[in-house]
């Protein structure tokens, strides 16, 4: 006889994960006994790595017919899974089971391990099969379909920004070890390219060794200890990183290696499917390599025409000349939040208003945005958008693709393999739901998980203090680099920028300055920063830019200032 709900509740309250694992092969043995005429295919949950078959019988055709859910598996785990399924589905109408929130009675038993779309147990495929059944007979008796309880809930926009606690830049920069150490000079370091890397605080080294002393084993693969703590872990910086962003629900974030391989991943499979000749894709001069590059082969491909957004002399998106290139032909709009020349912050939220009229899909490279300026993807209304782990004090080798779920379903994926499939016939295949149809092979577990706390060690420091305090430095900056005889500074005031500050000084050609800063221990990044046809645009091969993060400090700038002193005395003896 199957057991109540509030009878499972009670067992489960007093049980650790290995008590409840035999729990659950125990659970099963009261599954009513399943009709072998209904082992077919038609009534088999696909995407299992057990054997699972799954009808409703339904005690008549109105709205009110109670369901009592008949299910069998292969495997004595998944019964007893069946058997939680059936309590909490078995005597409720279609309306009831369509809005009830079964989600909350797996995160009660603690079930979060068998629920995620990469762990393929069929739990998950179950409830989607009973929420099909419940609405095919809902819609069939004429009731409408009512909105699904439990499935990404939205997240309340965050705040205005008001009454922002200050940093203490020194506090800040002693939990980055590497800062802390001085030079053969005797000095320490001026790390000032950050748009390139930052560094890694104490807390986010010490988890990738955590992981690696601790508990390592591959994700979404073992229900042994080792394999149940990694799938925690991962799915956890997963959630913190929706969370971070606004996102609706954690299934909208999917890993990947970094930004360039998310907006490749966009442009492959998104972009293959809905742009066609004739088509326009609008993007900026002002954009990485990555997220210009593959827009431009999408459009040679597709015979689809790219297009550029006119900016204004210092730098910024021209609004008023945005109408000029954005019409119902516009299918993509690829746009940067920040430049990584200019530091130009982009009006993203008026831009995506503006291309919503016109149909079109934004997609945000959010590498230079994400880890200095508050994130809303809800409020900023985006389709796409991509960021990399190692600008936002993270580990390099990941990175994130958020999309909205309808945008993640229109899209294909671009790399196959183990974990990311349904089922694999002979003929064909078909994928699991995102985010794992994105996740092929083994991810980068480690470094997803060290992501995580990166993330949490912003949220702890503060988006917006980190905001303020780089502002505060790239005015300062700004100032002081003004006073240079001959230098040009590239992009606009500060108003419309973040922290990062592109020039270069007459008579001084970037490297030569860059190899001089480092003989002061300031490290600057000199050359074309991936942006060649904006440096083209500006009439220039390359610049110096200089980068601020959390950890720099009025010394920092300072010290640059000594640097480049130092520069000018040098050339001028040569």
């Amino acid at each position: 006889m199957l057991m109540t709900l509030d009878e499972i509740f009670e067992e489960f309250a007093d049980l650790d994960r290995q008590d409840q694992s035999l729990y659950l092969l125990e659970l099963g043995d009261g599954l009513p006994e399943f009709p072998v005429c209904g082992r077919t295919d038609e009534n088999r949950v696909h995407g299992c790595q057990s054997q699972v078959w799954l009808i409703a019988d339904i005690s008549g055709t109105q709205e009110t017919a109670p369901f009592t859910i008949i299910a069998d598996s292969d495997s004595n785990i998944v019964r007893g899974l069946i058997a939680i399924l059936a309590a909490s589905y078995n005597g409720k109408t279609a309306r009831e089971i369509l809005e009830y929130d079964i989600d909350a009675v797996f995160h009660r038993l603690n079930l979060q391990q068998h629920i995620t779309p990469q762990r393929r147990n069929g739990l998950r495929g179950m409830v989607d099969r009973v929420l099909t059944l419940a609405r095919m007979h809902l819609v069939t008796c004429g009731g409408g379909e009512p909105v699904v309880r439990g499935r990404s809930p939205a997240v309340e926009s965050r705040p205005d920004l008001k009454n922002i606690p200050p940093l203490n830049p020194d506090d800040i920069r002693r939990q980055f070890p590497v800062l802390c150490k001085l030079h053969p000079s005797g000095l320490r370091p001026i790390f000032l390219d950050s748009a390139a890397s930052a560094q890694k605080p104490q807390c986010v080294i010490e988890k990738e060794r955590e992981v690696e002393e601790q508990y390592f084993a591959n994700a979404h693969r073992g229900t042994y200890q080792f394999g149940l703590r990694i799938d925690e872990e991962f799915e956890g910086s997963r959630a913190t990183i929706a969370t971070f962003l606004n996102a609706a629900s954690p299934n909208n974030i999917v890993f990947t290696p970094g930004t360039t391989i998310g907006i490749n991943m966009i442009a492959s499979g998104w972009g293959r499917r809905h742009v066609h000749a004739g088509d326009e894709i609008l993007t900026t001069i002002m954009e990485h390599h990555a997220n210009f590059v593959p827009w431009q082969q999408l459009a040679k491909e597709r015979g689809a025409t790219l297009k550029l957004i006119p900016l204004t002399p210092d730098g910024r998106i021209d609004l008023d000349q945005l109408d000029s290139v954005l019409n119902k032909r516009t299918r993509v709009l690829a746009i940067t939040g920040m430049s990584n020349m200019l530091g130009t912050v982009n009006p993203i939220r008026e831009l995506v208003r503006r291309a919503r009229a016109m149909g079109t899909c934004v997609v945000v490279d959010g590498a230079q945005s994400v880890p200095h300026l508050p994130t809303d993807v809800i409020a900023d209304d985006l389709d796409f958008l991509v960021f990399s782990g190692h600008k936002l004090y993270g580990p390099t080798g990941v990175g994130v693709l958020y999309g909205k779920p309808e945008r993640l379903e229109e899209m294909d994926p671009i790399i196959f393999g183990g974990h990311m499939i349904s089922e694999v016939r002979i003929d064909d295949s078909s994928w699991s739901a995102a985010p794992a149809k994105f996740e092929a092979g083994t991810m980068p577990i480690v470094q997803a998980i060290a992501l995580g706390t990166a993330v949490e060690w912003v949220q702890k420091t503060g988006l917006a203090s980190i905001h303020q305090h780089e502002q505060s430095l790239t005015t300062l900056a700004m100032e002081r680099l003004q006073t240079v005889p001959g230098i040009t500074i590239y992009g606009p005031d500060v108003a419309h920028r973040g922290g990062i500050i592109t020039f270069r000084i007459d008579g001084m050609h970037p490297e030569d300055l860059a190899a001089l800063l480092d003989q002061k221990d300031v490290s600057a990044r000199h050359g074309h920063h991936c942006t060649m046809p904006l440096h083209t645009y500006l009439g220039v091969s390359a610049t110096t830019r200089v980068s601020l993060a959390a950890y720099n400090t009025v010394d920092d700038i300072a010290a640059l200032m000594d640097a480049i002193e130092f520069a000018l005395k040098t050339l001028i003896r040569r």
